[in-house]
């Protein structure tokens, strides 16, 4: 048999593929995970609406299973938003790593002003009336709040600034987005929020933004999702979404 009727009658073995694609992925020069922070506790003590949450009793199960499903696995460095339902999260998986967090303000969730001591009903009428507005007007984030290209533009400059402390920056060609080939392979763990994590799918899988980022691309709470930088010929890297969303860690332990 020839050497390429070999290879040909390999590739057409069960799992061939399969095998072929987990080794691309062990091999990959970087991932980038996005962890979203755990169950927030808006109204503490029963009150009104708070700006900047902690977590609950389940939202700090919930981080501690996050935690001990990221840290069985490599991790090189962890970013954080700076608000108190991320840095919560963070916590349990600083403590399984001894890696320290690093806190990115630019991380941070999409501003929102006027829900601030609001009851649940008037929150949920808050965020209802908003939708309803004309599409275009969605652009403007949310009513008094930080307009969604502000938010757009703050997010994804934080994550150019971090990539390329790991050598990894970006160039625009044409149409196109290409990365820097990073020096070896590492892993990124990015703890922050709905919002936040969406806009940087968005950025990092180079897809054109909406100002509804967080519904196209909507995780639960404590959720994670996986991209991975891919070599792209000689051009540099892309990243590639290898998994979305993830919740098998939470759903084993009794907490989705």
């Amino acid at each position: 048999m020839t050497q390429a009727a070999a290879a040909q009658d390999e590739s057409s073995e069960p799992g061939t593929q399969a095998r072929r694609e987990a080794r691309q992925r062990e091999e990959a020069l970087a991932h980038v995970i996005l962890l979203r922070h755990g169950e927030p506790d808006w109204y503490p003590g029963g009150n009104g609406a708070v700006d900047d949450a902690g977590l609950t009793a389940r939202g700090q199960a919930q981080a501690r299973c996050a935690a001990a499903a990221l840290a069985r696995e490599r991790v090189d460095a962890i970013y954080v938003s700076p608000l108190l339902r991320a840095q919560e999260t963070a916590a349990p998986l600083v403590a399984a790593t001894g890696i320290p967090a690093i806190t990115v303000p630019a991380f941070a969730e999409i501003a929102i002003a006027g829900t601030a001591g609001l009851s649940q009903r008037d929150v949920d009428r808050y965020f209802l009336e908003a939708m309803r507005r004309p599409l275009a007007a969605h652009w403007d984030g949310w009513p008094q709040g930080e307009s969604f290209r502000a938010f757009h533009s703050r997010v994804c400059g934080g994550l150019g600034e971090v990539l390329a402390r790991h050598g990894m920056s970006s160039e625009r060609e044409r149409e196109f987005t290409v990365w820097d080939q990073p020096a070896r392979p590492q892993t990124i763990v990015v703890v922050a929020h709905g919002g936040t994590n969406a806009v940087l799918l968005t950025h990092l899988l180079d897809v054109a933004p909406v100002p509804w980022e967080w519904i196209r691309f909507e995780s639960e709470l404590a959720a994670y999702s996986v991209v991975q930088a891919r070599p792209l010929g000689q051009h540099g890297c892309i990243w590639s979404l290898i998994d979305f969303g993830e919740v098998d860690h939470l759903r084993a332990a009794g907490l989705r």
